[in-house]
């Protein structure tokens, strides 16, 4: 299994529109795809306009082909208008 994990600062003031723009869209548009096992997003307490998005994949070549297929750029547009910028790390998990 492979988990991505993803921190993503929100401009200020946006946090809301973010959320809802996630739950909307966002989440159900990456849960849907072949290869996800599981979707988990959450709001930062000591910094709010930081958010933690988990994702297992069942394998690297399920992350791949989402990165590579049409999904992906609706995907990150979504983040456009809140993101200030943020970090991906992946792990393999047995």
């Amino acid at each position: 299994m492979l988990v991505e994990r993803s921190e993503i600062t929100i401009r200020e003031g946006q946090a809301e529109g973010f959320i809802a723009a996630m739950n909307e869209r966002g989440l159900p548009m990456l849960a849907s795809f072949p290869g996800v096992e599981s979707v988990r997003f959450g709001r930062g307490v000591e910094n709010p306009d930081k958010f933690i998005l988990l994702v297992e994949w069942t394998k690297m070549e399920a992350h791949v082909a989402f990165s590579q297929s049409e999904v992906i750029g609706p995907f990150r547009e979504l983040f456009a208008p809140f993101s200030t910028g943020g970090v991906m790390e992946h792990f393999e998990i047995d």
